[in-house]
């Protein structure tokens, strides 16, 4: 079969990836290497989708009104513990102003909605249980192989999995390191107090965050080092040290569902080689601590749209190398900055060193103080200036 995109995966970005190119009339192969029975992640993880994001999935998906009962994050408040037992520093990001920053959404709810509209495109062709075992990239297309021997004809193959070990198959460097750290996700409902505030406490055990997706159910992430007793505690006890951390933010709290994830850092040289271009986690794979991995794929799924209807609007080939390779520089800054950047803001925030510690907490209170380089902060993660120069 020939298909002018061919998609591996079956996440969040890989499904966004494909509405969009069926929207503008492309045709779109997406290959998952689940059973169909199995698509919906069976997972509590939840995503802070900011408003930039949100403006551009409502401008592409006008009918939907999945964001509508997730209540507006108006305000991120994050706070520092002392090591040496004085007041934690803090700073809030648009307390006050009441700016929509945007919205926390479960990543079921998003993949349920993404699954909808990509059954009502006719110019997608869903392959579920495969996955690619040769990749072979010719000089104007790509020639995949999968496990159960069809053979797929593509002009631009997206890889949007790290399953499979595909990266193996594509000549991509990859920087990886093991973050020795596993994260807790645990859903709570009773008495969020403020459901419009996403929270996030530094513990010397590592970064505590409270993100509400409705008036009074929150997911909270915390995480840890690998070897950390609390990844060990049973429910009832780490509930007990959860409430006593969030005491100003949440009350009669019930914890509804506990999950724990590896942190792997992964961060993709380069997005593009050949015929073939990288979407979504394995070209960075990031720490939640800022809470920007999946905002930063859908920059890169909103370029790449772009560049590919505009560049084909003027007469250019689907995997013309110089569009390519412009949409790959564009995106180098901003993914380099987040993925470096939120490695070293883990590293600074959970160390147990007097002097870092106090570095840090002068430098929050040096941005609290600034109202200048607040907005400055909250302009780069909202996401705004970006959509606005596509």
């Amino acid at each position: 079969m020939k298909y002018e995109f061919t998609i591996f995966g079956f996440g969040i970005s890989a499904k966004i990836t494909s509405c969009l190119l069926a929207r503008n009339g492309f045709s779109v192969c997406l290959i998952s290497d689940k059973d169909q029975k199995q698509e919906i992640s069976n997972t509590n993880l939840v995503t802070f989708l900011s408003r930039g994001s949100l403006n551009y999935l409502s401008s592409m998906f006008p009918k939907t009104k999945q964001f509508e009962e997730h209540p507006e994050i108006d305000s991120i408040h994050c706070e520092l513990n002392s090591l040496r037992g004085n007041k934690p520093q803090s700073i809030k990001f648009n307390d006050g102003e009441k700016q929509n920053l945007g919205k926390i959404v479960k990543n079921t709810d998003l993949e349920k909605y993404l699954d909808q509209e990509i059954g009502q495109l006719r110019n997608i062709n869903i392959i579920h249980g495969s996955y690619p075992s040769m990749v072979e990239n010719k000089k104007d297309e790509i020639k995949l192989k999968l496990n159960n021997g069809e053979e797929i004809d593509t002009d631009l193959f997206i890889v949007s999995s790290t399953k499979n070990n595909l990266a193996d198959l594509i000549s991509i460097d990859f920087i990886k390191k093991d973050l020795k750290k596993s994260a807790i996700s645990i859903d709570i409902n009773g008495d969020i107090k403020n459901a419009n505030c996403a929270f996030q406490k530094f513990t010397s055990d590592g970064p505590l965050a409270l993100l509400p997706y409705s008036k009074n159910e929150a997911s909270i992430v915390w995480s840890l080092k690998r070897d950390s007793k609390l990844l060990h505690k049973d429910n009832e006890e780490l509930l007990q040290i959860i409430t006593k951390h969030l005491s100003e933010q949440v009350s009669s709290i019930k914890m509804t569902s506990n999950e724990k994830h590896k942190l792997q850092f992964v961060y993709a040289k380069n997005l593009v080689y050949k015929n073939t271009v990288l979407l979504g986690n394995i070209a960075h794979n990031i720490h939640p601590i800022a809470g920007q991995g999946l905002n930063l794929s859908i920059k890169d799924i909103a370029l790449f749209v772009n560049q590919i209807k505009k560049y084909k609007s003027l007469g250019y080939k689907l995997n013309d190398q110089m569009v390519l390779e412009e949409f790959e520089m564009k995106r180098k800054i901003d993914n380099t900055a987040y993925s470096f950047g939120t490695f070293l803001l883990d590293d600074i925030f959970s160390s147990n060193n007097n002097f870092v510690n106090y570095t840090a907490r002068t430098g929050l209170g040096l941005v609290e103080k600034i109202k200048n380089l607040k907005q400055l902060f909250i302009r780069s993660a909202t996401g705004e200036d970006f959509y606005k120069a596509l």
